[in-house]
């Protein structure tokens, strides 16, 4: 599979530069999980950064009724990636799936770049940024709402 090229079309890295893409796309460790196929569980510790290139995933906690589902471009485990601890979902293939995972050990060759450093964590704070504020809207709706029954 063509790692790099695939990486320039998930949403995640838009305005990271090639020269930064190739570096990533280096530290990428390619994964294929079949149908039915756990990813990861929920509370085992990956320390890493997963983003679908092909197929479906079904993410969810245990006792949640709502799923998330994941296609190509969609990514989760951000907070993983920065502080090494769990993925809070379960994460399982629905059918042939194609993945990256992004773990920090490995992407130590960002490092030695600066700029390349900085435009990747950059882009996955501000996609935890957009996650926080949905959430944050969501609970002061929730509130507003409570407040008036």
């Amino acid at each position: 599979m063509d790692t790099l090229q695939l990486l320039k079309q998930v949403p995640l890295f838009r305005n990271i530069s090639e020269p930064a893409m190739k570096l990533v796309a280096d530290a990428a460790e390619e994964l294929t999980f079949s149908a039915g196929q756990t990813i990861v569980t929920e509370g085992q510790a990956s320390g890493a950064l997963y983003v679908v290139l092909r197929g479906q995933v079904r993410a969810f906690r245990e006792g949640e009724a709502t799923p998330i589902m994941l296609g190509p471009g969609d990514s989760i485990g951000e907070v993983s990636l920065l502080d090494g601890g769990p993925i809070g979902l379960t994460m399982v293939a629905l059918e042939r799936s194609d993945l990256v995972a992004l773990r920090l050990e490995r992407l130590k060759k960002l490092a030695d770049n600066h700029e390349a450093a900085h435009q990747f964590f950059r882009n996955v704070a501000v996609r935890l940024a957009v996650r926080l504020r949905a959430v944050a809207n969501a609970y002061a709706l929730a509130l507003e709402a409570a407040r008036r029954h």
